[in-house]
């Protein structure tokens, strides 16, 4: 189960950089703060965006958040995007992604990464998302907590199949997949590989078993992935709007 929290916690640490990224380009680059609030000055979100001095240089926008509730996740903390000028949906145009002191529902989450905007085909936008080794999220509490776990993300692969139309996130759907590997709990015993499967075949029926990611579901719409650690049965996750069903697998000789 932890492994299935961190996926859907850094899923919305990428969906939270690239809306980032899209909000900014319809403001047409400008240098500005602007707000979205919640419940007036309690909760809100502040987007940060200042030209470097440098045409040619990376540009930077930083998110704020303040006790913003967003897919039923709390957000406090800052990300910080930093992209090319006019890159947006711009095919092989990359976004760098960083936390400072960021949390997800007071976990703390460490990580940087990168976002690859690849192509949009059939008004589908596809990404390839990049989350760099030492990412961690921690027990709940301050950021001394310990780490409850580690992940990697090598070549993780979007798709947004609703939503590109519009800024706001609520009618975006997210299919992923990938291979993300990592520990639990600082305890090299506990090394893992969380695999996304593609599809299947049942019965030469080919069924898609990417995890959907929509704002609607407290976890995910549907999915399948395989978890395994050395020397230990496979952990087999199936995804549901409101939950997880998982089970292990022993092979025998």
């Amino acid at each position: 189960m932890d492994n299935a929290q961190a996926t859907l916690y850094f899923h919305t640490v990428f969906r939270e950089a690239e809306n980032a990224w899209a909000f900014i380009d319809s403001m047409d680059y400008r240098d500005s703060t602007y707000y979205k609030e919640s419940n007036k000055s309690t909760s809100y979100i502040k987007y940060t965006f200042k030209e470097s001095e440098k045409p040619e240089s990376e540009k930077t926008v930083t998110v704020d958040y303040y006790a913003w509730v967003t897919n039923q996740f709390l957000l406090e903390g800052t990300i910080t995007v930093k992209f090319g000028i006019d890159s947006y949906r711009t095919v092989g145009s990359t976004a760098s992604v960083y936390l400072t002191d960021f949390s997800i529902n007071q976990q703390f989450v460490e990580a940087s990464s990168t976002i690859k905007f690849n192509k949009t085909v059939d008004g589908k936008d596809t990404y390839t998302y990049t989350l760099r080794d030492g990412a961690a999220i921690h027990e709940q509490g301050y950021s001394a907590m310990p780490v409850l776990i580690t992940c990697a993300i090598g070549n993780g692969q979007y798709e947004r199949i609703e939503g590109n139309e519009t800024l706001t996130q609520k009618d975006d759907v997210w299919v992923y997949s990938g291979v993300m590997t990592g520990m639990l709990r600082n305890d090299p015993n506990l090394k893992y590989t969380n695999t996304i499967v593609d599809s299947y075949s049942d019965n030469g029926d080919v069924k898609d078993r990417r995890v959907y990611y929509s704002m609607d579901c407290k976890f995910a719409e549907q999915g399948l992935s395989q978890i395994t650690f050395l020397k230990r049965p496979l952990i087999v996750f199936e995804y549901g709007c409101n939950g997880y069903n998982f089970f292990t697998v022993t092979h025998f000789d």
